[in-house]
């Protein structure tokens, strides 16, 4: 999902990573390296589908995006001179506590095709281990919705043994 308009909004509300890309919009290098390295975050995007929320600022909103930003007043000056850059949180910013620690920064600083590159394969490692960790953390809810539809499924009435089963329950997913 792409929120271009703002950063605080409400993103995506399944997603179990938040990743921002950061730029300073009066910079042209920085507004250039944006422009070459927007289509391979896109491609990760792609990739994560909802699992992943990756925002990337509307040129034309930057103004906005940067009040949002400068609002979580110790991660605005711990970004100061590492832009541009990923920011990455396992919570959006509406909702992000830097005292918590869980986000991670890479910057694009130097703006090198090569180091970016490098960066994004990293930044794909990183979201891979988390939603890794997050799979094997999750409780086993698929199966308990299979018994659940079973159990709704299964009918006392005329059938074998004196119990039917209703398909059409079976198969529904709810």
């Amino acid at each position: 999902m792409w929120v271009t308009q703002t950063y605080l909004g409400k993103v995506e509300p399944d997603a179990k990573i938040f990743v921002y890309y950061l730029f300073e919009d009066y910079n042209s290098t920085q507004g250039e390296f944006t422009e070459r390295v927007q289509s391979r975050l896109e491609e990760m995007g792609i990739t994560y589908e909802s699992n992943v929320s990756l925002l990337m600022p509307n040129p034309r909103y930057a103004a906005r995006i940067e009040a949002e930003v400068r609002g979580i007043e110790k991660l605005w000056w711990s970004l100061q001179g590492k832009l541009p850059g990923v920011f990455v949180s396992t919570s959006p910013l509406s909702a992000f506590d830097i005292e918590k620690g869980n986000y991670y920064f890479a910057s694009f600083h130097d703006t090198d095709p090569t180091s970016a590159a490098e960066v994004i394969r990293e930044l794909q490692r990183l979201i891979d281990n988390q939603l890794a960790h997050d799979f094997k953390s999750a409780k086993p809810e698929q199966k308990n919705k299979l018994l659940q539809r079973l159990y709704n499924a299964i009918e006392a009435k005329p059938g074998v043994f004196g119990f039917a089963i209703d398909l059409k329950k079976l198969t529904k997913k709810h």
